[in-house]
């Protein structure tokens, strides 16, 4: 009995080291010798693999579970230096080398290890080259990851390298339009540590890419906003993301069916649309920016305005400067230039105190502001001249509409230009409906993006019922529910003209004449 059982994890352990990338295609006879010089082992969450100082004998490869490898710094603290997944093998450095570990494995989550004897695995790879290769290459890979990790951590934000991390949690398969998925499987606390930073240094880390409009976050699940990723990193790049034989294809657009790789008309198309979106973005900035001083300055929500106009300023001043460059030598330059000549006193205005006084200057010129920036994103639209980039366009203007309502609201219940105030909302409400049928109407006939359209128009309806507001004595309550909801309608519209980028060409359309109620 006890020889069958043997046989069977044998059996076991050859089929488990057989199915991993670093033994792959080798001899059954190395196999065999493999699997007999090979531990199974199963650790528990927190379970130490190996300790700084302990001696080096195996080498080991994790079959399922995640694995920390971190070091303890003189704080007393943790600096996690790799986070590993399954199929990757580590301690195999120190196995070549004598001397202890200097980094300590713990297992995050409950994790199935093999690990190797070095008497076998050294014997094994006199027999099997590739063995010996695939350990090369593992370990000269792992030192350009960590060349380029330490040049992003002198040269670009905590943000911009956590970015790369989420690249690389989705992997090579990631599209260049739509939006993939990543789920952290880590705490806050270990990822945090992954980038040696507080955790809610990394919270306010993933709410600004959320603001950026690159990412959405619900709790450990992301969504990755591909279009507005790849517009991003054209003029961010980051050097973690450089493509090490293959190891990291993040900032390179998938081969299209063509084999254009993403360089043909398609890819152009994309890249096009996502200008247009940028500049769209500067439309919903501007009015989101303004809502957000005017409740500081009634003294509501103040510590959630705070950030969202702080960094509100800090993404329409980078944008700006990313159109500069988009815009240099077109005809678009005109209309940059004019909205890059308000940006200034705007800027001031919002950066200094909120106080009654301003609050007709901020109303005059935060219009101005907004025409300027529409009229640059109409013009990326009309240069591109298809049907596709109106779409976009016009989703970028819905997107705005959820910014320049809950503006209007304040304004108008400030006593400041009422009359105005109540005809421009009820403008933005007609727009706002008309443009959703108009999106039904022209997008694809795809029950994802009709079910999102309406999410988003019943939403619509729950934000201009709360502006129905009759007693003044409600105001603080209701501006701060309608401050929430179009937050909410920001994300969900943002995500509606991310959907639009990755339409297809105009030639693949199929119009659906079903349209939204208005």
């Amino acid at each position: 009995m006890k020889d069958d059982l043997s046989s069977q994890i044998s059996r076991n352990f050859r089929k488990t080291l057989g199915e991993l990338s670093l033994f792959a295609d080798i001899a059954p006879k190395s196999l065999n010798e493999l699997a007999q010089g090979t531990c199974n082992v199963i650790y528990q969450k927190g379970q130490a693999i190996f300790r700084a100082g302990d001696s080096v004998s195996q080498l080991y490869v994790l079959v399922s579970g995640q694995v920390k490898l971190s070091l303890s710094c003189r704080r007393g603290n943790e600096r996690v230096l790799e986070l590993a997944g399954p199929g990757h093998a580590f301690g195999q450095a120190e196995l070549f080398v004598p001397g202890p570990y200097l980094i300590s494995a713990f297992a995050v989550k409950a994790s199935h290890v093999l690990a190797v004897r070095r008497d076998t695995l050294f014997r094994v790879m006199a027999d099997e080259p590739g063995i010996a290769r695939r350990v090369i290459e593992g370990l000269a890979r792992r030192q350009l990851e960590t060349e380029a990790d330490l040049i992003a951590q002198n040269s670009w934000s905590p943000g911009q390298r956590l970015l790369g991390y989420l690249l690389e949690l989705a992997g090579p398969q990631r599209n260049g339009a739509g939006e993939t998925t990543v789920t952290l499987e880590s705490s806050k606390k270990v990822l945090a540590s992954r980038f040696d930073m507080q955790p809610e240094t990394l919270s306010r880390n993933l709410r600004d890419l959320s603001e950026a409009g690159l990412i959405v976050v619900n709790r450990n699940r992301v969504v990755l906003r591909n279009a507005e990723i790849e517009r991003h990193l054209l003029t961010n790049p980051d050097p973690r993301l450089i493509d090490f034989g293959g190891a990291h294809r993040i900032c390179a657009a998938p081969e299209d069916a063509d084999g254009t790789g993403g360089h043909g008309h398609k890819g152009e198309s994309r890249s096009e649309c996502s200008w247009i979106n940028g500049a769209g973005r500067q439309r919903a900035l501007s009015q989101r920016m303004a809502k957000s001083w005017l409740m500081l300055e009634q003294g509501l929500l103040a510590r959630p305005s705070r950030l969202i106009l702080r960094q509100s300023i800090g993404h329409f001043d980078s944008r700006l400067k990313e159109l500069k460059v988009q815009t240099s030598g077109t005809e678009n330059q005109v209309a940059w230039a004019e909205l890059s000549g308000l940006w200034p006193r705007y800027r001031e205005l919002l950066e200094v105190p909120p106080n009654p006084a301003d609050a007709q200057e901020l109303f005059a010129i935060n219009e101005d502001v907004l025409e300027a920036a529409d009229q640059l994103a109409r013009g990326f639209a009309k240069a591109v001249g298809t049907r596709k980039a109106q779409l976009v366009n016009l989703a970028g203007r819905a997107r705005m509409l959820s910014q320049r309502a809950a503006k209007h609201f304040m304004f108008r219940q400030m006593g400041i230009h009422v009359t105005d105030c109540r005809s421009r909302l009820e403008d933005a409400n007609a727009e706002f409906a008309a443009t959703l049928t108009e999106l039904r109407a022209s997008a694809l006939n795809d029950p994802g993006f009709a079910a999102r359209l309406e999410s988003i128009f019943n939403l619509w309806k729950l934000f201009r019922s709360a502006m129905d507001m009759h007693d003044p004595g409600d105001f603080p309550q209701v501006a701060r529910k309608v401050f929430r909801i179009s937050e909410d309608l920001l994300n969900r519209t943002d995500a509606m003209v991310e959907l639009c980028v990755g339409l297809p060409d105009d030639k693949d359309y199929k119009p659906v004449p079903e349209a939204l109620p208005a």
